[in-house]
């Protein structure tokens, strides 16, 4: 199976830079909980919470790399000058 993968650009302030972070640090906790519920006998086995948990920490990741190199303030500097 191939993922598919979408490029979206965002232009956002930092409030919303930081909402985004704290969307997806809520989101990879919640699915962190899912596995450690799981590992009790409840839902979905672990492993697969645990993978999801993985890809919002990937992309959360690549957040704050593309935050902390200036891609996203350098994309959002050239959107105003247009």
């Amino acid at each position: 199976m191939t993922n598919r993968r979408k490029d979206i650009h965002l232009s956002l302030t930092n409030d919303q830079l930081d909402d985004l972070t704290s969307a997806l640090e809520a989101h990879r906790d919640g699915l962190r909980k899912l596995a450690a519920d799981a590992k009790l006998g409840f839902g979905l086995d672990a492993s697969y919470w645990d993978g999801r948990a993985a890809d919002v920490q990937n992309l959360l990741d690549t957040v704050h790399r593309e935050a902390e190199s200036g891609s996203i303030e350098s994309y959002s500097a050239d959107r105003e000058d247009s």
